[in-house]
């Protein structure tokens, strides 16, 4: 009797475990499925492309410049919690082009930015969706402006100081692969892209 007692017990023992387990298996997936869309440690390069310039082209007698769409490669790494958020930090490398021809002139403008962000992700809503990931942030840093005119052979580059405030949000189809879209002031005022995660 006291043999069928104590199999009894550690079969009743090792089931309890499996159970215990098993239980905790499913809290950790739980838990990784409640994960915020971006979070310490994180990384993501984004690729995208702009529209509306903040700065001004000369216009001349009617003629207005062909303003292409900017072009921008963004890069944002996790670094600390702050919140309700993590902060994130990272840059800006852009480039967008613009011309036209005036009375035989081929004139050109090129602006190029460079620039560090930092950026604050809200994670409030991780619970509801863990894939939306809204933010805000502020970039610092240089822009290039080129000017040339072939009809008078004129060639000008001038460096200025760059800031800009911007708000954004992304939206991850998988775990490496999302879009987002961003509304600010650096190498465009609205811009849409593909973010890439790892």
């Amino acid at each position: 009797m006291k043999k069928i007692s104590i199999a009894s017990c550690i079969l009743l023992l090792l089931v309890l475990l499996g159970t215990s387990a098993s239980a905790q298996d499913n809290m950790k997936k739980a838990n990784k499925d409640k994960e915020p869309a971006f979070d310490v440690g994180d990384k993501t390069l984004g690729v995208s492309v702009g529209f509306g310039a903040n700065y001004s082209y000369n216009y001349y007698a009617g003629y207005a410049p062909v303003v292409l769409p900017a072009i921008a490669v963004t890069y944002d790494q996790g670094i600390m919690e702050a919140g309700p958020g993590t902060i994130g930090v990272g840059g800006i490398i852009g480039a967008q082009f613009s011309h036209y021809g005036y009375l035989g002139s081929n004139i050109r403008y090129t602006n190029y930015i460079i620039g560090a962000r930092g950026t604050w992700h809200l994670t409030l809503l991780k619970d509801k969706n863990n894939k939306f990931d809204p933010y805000g942030g502020a970039m610092v840093g240089l822009r290039f402006f080129n000017y040339s005119n072939n009809y008078n052979n004129i060639t000008s580059t001038s460096v200025s100081p760059a800031l800009a405030l911007f708000v954004g949000a992304k939206y991850n189809f998988s775990k490496h692969v999302g879009a987002f879209a961003e509304v600010g002031f650096d190498i465009s005022l609205l811009r849409f892209g593909l973010n890439f995660n790892f």
